[in-house]
């Protein structure tokens, strides 16, 4: 598996899976949506969505539960 199919599989597909992909799942205007942000590319290293000291931000229902500059 790629590392955008890996990313693809923990949420597209699962929302589709899941069948909540009209709520969830994508970045689209009226979605719920949890975000991570990371140093480095995930596309190219995966492992920066892994370890906590390559996240920067956290987004968990519009609230920022971290954020490190």
């Amino acid at each position: 598996m790629t590392n955008m199919e890996a990313i693809k599989a923990g949420t597209i597909n699962a929302a589709h899976l899941l069948m909540r992909s009209h709520e969830t799942g994508s970045l689209e205007q009226g979605k719920l949506a949890d975000i991570v942000i990371a140093d480095g590319n995930p596309l190219e290293d995966i492992n920066c969505l892994t370890c906590a000291d390559h996240i920067r931000l956290v987004m968990l229902g519009g609230e920022i539960k971290k954020a490190i500059n």
